[in-house]
């Protein structure tokens, strides 16, 4: 979510292997604002914050979010939170960010309680503590966040501060894809694909690749959806392949009930 290449912290050995089975794309949506400007843009002090943070005046945004924070607006709070993790209008400082974001979790701000997962996954002046991670990734989820909901279905696929539960990482990526999550959609595809924990769905699989290609941001998630399509179509019927395709066609993405990234 956030730029680590300043980061100090050594890594703990087989954090940067688990950290690459969560897709670069979906943090790095998160670092370019989205946990700042999910809410509808109305004028007022927080806007003003923000429209200092968009020009890159970092100090006088910080000034005005710092003192919104402090009384008590949730959003300013994680807002200051990132702002003290990234080292933007003042010198990093992890045990601040970790403060805000905890405020602002407490009063059930969805990007707070996500970002609070990153800090425990990615060792952000912390060692890494996936149950901890996993529990902040929960309440975000819950919450709609699409980035909890995606790095919380991994989380059960591996089995990593959670206990191992195909059903449940289904369950949290169809949550994601259903938002119009490209990953989780090509994820999806190979999890019908393969009858991974649920019954080998072709027809499923096939609308769940075509979704991704069409909604990935990378070529190399394209790619890999544009692959998955062709290998499947060899082995299905031409009627289910139009079925397929006719329900991707007719798929809508669901709107998120929270906070999202």
């Amino acid at each position: 979510m956030w730029d680590r290449s300043g980061k100090s912290e050594p890594r703990r050995k087989g954090a940067s292997a688990f950290v690459a089975l969560v897709p670069f794309c979906l943090w790095r949506a998160s670092l370019f604002g989205l946990l700042l400007f999910s809410l509808p843009c109305l004028a007022g002090p927080f806007e003003d914050a923000a429209a200092a943070y968009r020009r890159g005046d970092y100090a006088n945004a910080m000034r005005l979010f710092q003192s919104l924070a402090d009384n008590g607006d949730p959003r300013a709070q994680n807002s200051l939170g990132r702002m003290y993790l990234r080292g933007q209008g003042a010198g990093r400082d992890y045990k601040e960010a970790m403060k805000w974001f905890r405020r602002a979790a407490a009063l059930g701000v969805a990007d707070a309680q996500f970002n609070l997962g990153e800090i425990y996954l990615r060792e952000f002046g912390v060692e890494q503590d996936l149950v901890e991670a996993a529990r902040w990734y929960t309440r975000a989820a819950e919450q709609g966040h699409v980035g909890a909901q995606f790095t919380l279905a991994v989380l059960y696929m591996i089995g990593r501060g959670v206990s191992r539960n195909q059903l449940k990482a289904v369950y949290w990526f169809e949550r994601a894809a259903s938002q119009g999550n490209a990953d989780a959609q090509v994820q999806l595809g190979t999890i019908y694909g393969a009858g991974q924990g649920v019954p080998r769905d072709p027809v499923a699989a096939y609308k769940w690749f075509a979704l991704g290609q069409a909604n990935a941001r990378t070529p190399a998630l394209r790619a890999k959806a544009s692959q998955n399509i062709d290998r499947l179509s060899r082995s299905m019927t031409p009627a289910q392949i139009a079925e397929a395709q006719r329900q991707a066609r007719e798929w809508q993405p669901v709107p998120a009930r929270g906070g999202q990234s």
